[in-house]
This record gives structure tokens, sequence and C-alpha cells, in this order.
């Protein structure tokens, strides 16, 4: 039997679909995934010899069946909209099949593969149950493929980095320079500063682990989080016909958009890495700004992805520290009150976002634009810009480049 079964002990008061309340489930999903909690808890309870390929094909095709249902009551709808209860179902059917991956998985390397897959589409489809148990499977699996691993990679970040990147830095007007504090005292960034002019603030990053010498690189974001399940997003920018979504494992993403030159973009832009993998959270540190809010609710982003990566210009509603913690952007600003000369989309999903190809703008469609004034800055490694509310900004990578926003009203 696994070792893994002495790692991860379940019960079966664990796996009570009552504790569920919900009336709105479906009998026949909630008979169906009885089923599935009686069968897992044999399998628990008894020898793989005695538990035949076919009880375990069986078993498989029963929560690959409550999956796909439970999948497809996820995407009735708007997200926002999806009862919670449906999330955590899918949470716990994702923890059944992550379990019996571990369980019977004859090749140990392709079992923890598909356990570790099954945790993070729980992770990031899911609810947290059970106190956090499928990112705590998802941690200590990821850490056993490192170790698996025959063939270390080197860092090989920078060695992409020293091809001739000269080409893609903007000529700049320092007239329009975004300005730059350092360590600004709470009463200075209050008074002086929240809700009234972006800056760039330096020095509150240099505490942070991810800041440190030996963190972030390319072999450490392999060795802590290599094997996870994230979504990326493929083409240049959203706003293009061709821009889609997929999910992808780290390593397969600088495997293929990191490392490698690709036509196509790839980006991991705008998303909770941090609370799918608590332990890179760990390595970053809230700015103590954030608190003079009225909400404790912080939403903290994660951006990765190559030299190229644009994000279209747009505003958001709340305030904003975007941290640079790998490689450099350039970022472009303008004011609310000159929101009419950057011809927002008139679509509702797009209304905060310009139609205007900043960089490359099309002075017959969109004549006011060039009148827009505006604020501009290359945000290096270490440095983090401070946005208020409601300021369009437009960001484009000019290097491998990991960012972490944190939004708070």
């Amino acid at each position: 039997m696994s070792e893994f079964r002495y790692l991860f002990p379940l019960r079966s008061d664990d796996l009570q679909l009552d504790k569920m309340d919900d009336k709105k489930l479906n009998p026949s999903i909630r008979h169906l995934f009885g089923e599935i909690t009686q069968m897992y808890l044999e399998v628990r309870n008894t020898s793989s010899a005695q538990f035949s390929e076919t009880d375990c094909s069986t078993l498989l095709l029963k929560i690959d069946s409550a999956l796909h249902y439970v999948w497809e009551q996820l995407h009735t709808g708007q997200w926002k909209d999806v009862d919670p209860e449906w999330r955590k179902l899918y949470s716990y059917v994702s923890l059944f099949k992550a379990l019996l991956c571990l369980e019977l998985g004859k090749d140990e390397g392709s079992g923890l593969v598909n356990a570790i897959a099954a945790c993070d589409m729980g992770l990031i489809m899911g609810e947290p149950i059970l106190d956090g148990l499928l990112s705590n499977i998802a941690d200590i699996l990821n850490e056993k493929l490192w170790m698996l691993s025959e063939t270390k990679r080197a860092i090989q970040e920078n060695q992409k980095e020293h091809e001739d990147s000269n080409g893609c830095y903007p000529q700049m007007n320092k007239e329009n320079f975004v300005e730059t504090v350092h360590v600004p005292s709470i009463e200075t960034f209050l008074l002086d500063i929240m809700d009234k002019k972006p800056v760039v603030i330096t020095g509150v990053m240099d505490s942070w682990p991810a800041m440190s010498e030996s963190r972030w690189s390319v072999d450490y974001l392999r060795k802590v989080a290599g094997y996870r399940t994230v979504p990326i997003e493929i083409g240049s920018k959203y706003t293009d016909d061709a821009w889609s979504q997929s999910l992808t494992t780290v390593n397969e993403f600088i495997d293929n958009y990191i490392l490698t030159s690709n036509a196509t973009a790839g980006y991991l832009a705008q998303y909770q890495l941090f609370q799918q993998i608590p332990q890179l959270k760990k390595d970053i540190l809230v700015p103590d700004y954030c608190y003079l809010g009225t909400c404790d609710e912080i939403q903290v982003n994660a951006w990765f992805g190559p030299r190229g990566t644009i994000s279209p210009l747009h505003y958001d509603p709340d305030h904003n520290f975007l941290s640079q913690v790998v490689g450099s952007k350039y970022i472009r600003l303008y004011s609310e009150e000159v929101t009419s000369s950057l011809y927002p989309h008139e679509q509702d999903l797009l209304f905060n976002t310009s139609q205007v190809d900043v960089e490359h703008p099309d002075l017959e469609h969109f004549p006011l634009f060039p009148s827009a004034p505006y604020l501009e800055t290359i945000l290096e490694s270490g440095s983090m810009l401070y946005l208020p509310p409601r300021m369009w900004h437009y960001v484009r990578s000019l290097s491998t480049s990991f960012s972490v926003s944190f939004w708070w009203k």
C-alpha cells in the first residue's frame, strides 16, 4: 500500500456529504458521492492485491463522472453566482481522485503527477476543505517529485536575458517620470500620496525573502511549484481576438514560454497563486500602507511571464501596489480626468479598458489620444508602484518578469 496513507489519514467522518449544508444538490450526485466515499474507504482499508483492477477502474470512472457533473454546474452562468457548495463538492471529489492515485498508482512518478494535478484542480476550481488538506498534499508531492527528478536544471533565466534587449526599451521623457520616494512614513503616505498621485516606492521590499539572492529564480520556482498546475493566458494581451486561457504546470510554462522564444506569448497573469501555494506567500510581505484602507481584505495576485507580455491600458477600482520582484516593466499612466481621450471599449466586459494600442496608436481612429498627458516609469526589481484607484495604466514587460500586486479598498 502507498506510504501516503499515513501522511494523509482520513476518517469516514471527514467525508460525509451531510456536512455540506446545501439542499439544492441533486440527489443523484449525493448518491454518487456516497458510493465514492464507501468505495474509497474500502481501498484504504484493503491491500492493493485484494482490490482488483476492475474495482479501481470502476471507482476512477465514478470519480471522473462526478467531477464532470460538478464541472458543468461550476460553468453554468457567471462564476460569482455559483453556489459555494458546488465548489466545495468539487474539492472533495478532487481529493478522492488525488488519494486514489497515490494508493493505486503502479508507477510512483505518474501516480504523484496525477495526484498533484487532481489537488490543483480542486484548489483552482473548488473551496478550501479540511484545513487546507489539498494544499498540504500538493506541497508534499511537489517536493517529492523534485527529489525524484534525475536532472537538476541549472538556473537559466539569465541566459535568455543576456540577449540584446535595448530595442525593447521605449524612448522616455524625463519630464514625465513618476516621482520616486524611499520608504515613506505611514503619515507621509496617508497625507501626501494616498488617493493623490502615483509614486514609485523603493526600500520597502528589501526585507522580503523573495528578494534575497537565492530566491525566486527559475530553479527556485521549479523546486517550490514546478509540478503544480496553474492557469495561464495565451496571447499578447487579453483584448486580442486570439486570446485564450489554458492549464499547465509551472515546469511546462517555464520550458515553453520563459526559457524558449515562443511566437505566442504565455502569461500567468492576475492569479491568486499565493492562496494555492502558501509556501510562496512566505516569501512576500504585505506593505503596511495597505492597512490604511477601509477593508481588511487585501487581494494578492501574481504576474509571471516572459519579455513582451502586455497589460493593455486599463484602470482598476481599488488602490494597488504593483511590486516588482524579478525583471523590469515599462508602465504608462493616465489620470481619470482624461478618460474621454483614451477611448474606452463600449462593451460591458471591457468598459475599464482602452481601445488604443498605447505604443502604436491608430491616430486616425483615436485622434485625441496624443494630447492626453501621461506619466511613465520603468519599474525595476525591488521597487513597487503605488496606483490610486481608477488610474489608467499600461504595462509591458522588458524582461522575464515576476510581479506581485496588492489590491485594497
